[in-house]
């Protein structure tokens, strides 16, 4: 009989804890591409010649009404007024 209880207790508990959703939805209002680093001159320092990796800065209006800018690289570009959500790291950082 105790366990049960302990389990109903423990069970309530739980239930009044509500944990944040580690996402954000927003509207993508602008995309530029971000700027590149310039060439370096070392000597020494050597960039495989492949094909440049490029990052793009995505400017997102969030539902509840802020706006952030993230960047990302790779494949995927976005355009504006397309849907996203943003992921929250335990950093507290914006992942898109």
């Amino acid at each position: 009989m105790r366990a049960i209880v302990v389990a109903f207790l423990v069970l309530a508990l739980a239930g009044c804890c509500q944990f944040d959703e580690p996402t954000l939805g927003g509207t993508v209002i602008s995309v530029v591409e971000a700027a590149q680093p310039e060439e370096r001159e070392d000597p020494k320092y050597y960039e495989p010649p492949l094909v440049p990796e490029v990052a793009w800065k995505v400017e997102v209006q969030l539902d509840h009404g802020g706006a952030v800018t993230v960047t990302t690289h790779g494949a995927r570009r976005y355009e504006p007024g397309e849907r996203v959500r943003l992921l929250v790291d335990a950093a507290g950082e914006l992942l898109l």
